[in-house]
């Protein structure tokens, strides 16, 4: 008989050992997949940052143009590689007298206000739209004929009479969605 106890101590003891091990078994499951979440949550928002990013700088680029078209919008394209590239599109919104702080007596100003709309992708997923506006600061009265595109002078030296000043942020705004 006291083979009997010893054996079926071992038979208990086989089960609970086996017990156990399924439950880390299932431990083990639960926490890999929680892993792999995470892990695409991380890739995600990193690939979303870097699409902000490129819209961004869309938005630079399209701010250091040399010349606005008034008549028609412009648009331009970036890719650092196939995957990763950026869109953008400027075009004027309307015309305005210059906004309290801006006024010069000297020579009449009008203010001219653009908008630029940048697409940001980065990845399969990743696409973020960034909407910027800026203004133009130009000589001339706010009612009068515009013509089909307006110089930025960026150096006073060498201006044209009828150029503008450089870019004025106005607003920035994000689309999320």
């Amino acid at each position: 008989m006291p083979g009997r106890n010893e054996s079926s101590e071992r038979g208990v003891v086989l089960a609970v050992v086996l017990m156990v091990l399924a439950a880390l078994s299932l431990l083990a499951v639960a926490g890999k997949g929680d892993v792999a979440l995470q892990w695409l949550q991380v890739r995600n928002a990193r690939e979303y940052a870097e699409a902000v990013r490129l819209a961004e700088t869309g938005v630079g680029m399209a701010l250091s143009a040399e010349r606005f078209r008034l008549d028609a919008p412009q648009s331009g394209r970036y890719c650092r590689i196939a995957s990763r590239c950026v869109e953008w599109t400027v075009r004027h919104v309307e015309t305005t007298k210059p906004p309290a702080g801006f006024e010069e007596t000297d020579a009449p100003k009008r203010a001219l206000h653009f908008e630029v709309g940048a697409l940001g992708t980065a990845g399969p997923r990743a696409r973020a739209p960034v909407v910027v506006g800026f203004m133009l600061m130009a000589r001339g009265e706010p009612d009068a004929e515009l013509p089909e595109e307006i110089e930025v002078c960026r150096k006073e030296d060498d201006c044209p009479e009828d150029s503008a000043e450089p870019p004025v942020r106005r607003y920035r705004r994000e689309d999320i969605g």
